[in-house]
């Protein structure tokens, strides 16, 4: 006799309790996959943005060992670098002082122009 009272009370999870714990857990498991979506999306773009500054130093290193007083004038050049097409846009440009030039270097994702640019550098260089 006493199985069978152990028996009538034992109970378990009505369906609206299961209903109500499965939303919590649907709930909780997209909060975790959007947040991982926007991890995912920001490591892109950290990368993105990385390869853009090694371009844009890399340009503004050559520019700074070139033996010549650098012309005024705007450039513009396609690389491709980590299997990404790039464009250089290079704008030197005249100062108050002579022999002084400013340069600005801005890498942009190919065919997005130059507002577009992920980085931009400026610099100046001396005719001397």
């Amino acid at each position: 006799m006493s199985a069978l009272r152990s028996m009538t009370k034992a109970r378990g999870f009505t369906l609206m309790e299961v209903l109500i714990a499965l939303a919590i857990l649907a709930l909780s498991a997209a909060a975790v996959l959007r947040q991982t979506q926007m991890g995912v999306s920001q490591q892109q773009q950290l990368e993105l943005k990385s390869a853009a500054l090694w371009l844009a130093d890399d340009t503004l290193a050559s520019l700074m060992l070139s033996s010549n007083f650098l012309p005024v004038g705007r450039a513009e050049r396609r690389v491709n670098f980590r299997e990404q097409d790039w464009d250089v846009f290079t704008e030197v440009s005249p100062t108050p002082d002579a022999n002084l030039r400013r340069i600005v270097v801005s890498v942009a994702i190919a065919d997005s122009g130059a507002d577009a640019a992920l980085v931009s550098f400026t610099t100046y260089r001396g005719r001397y």
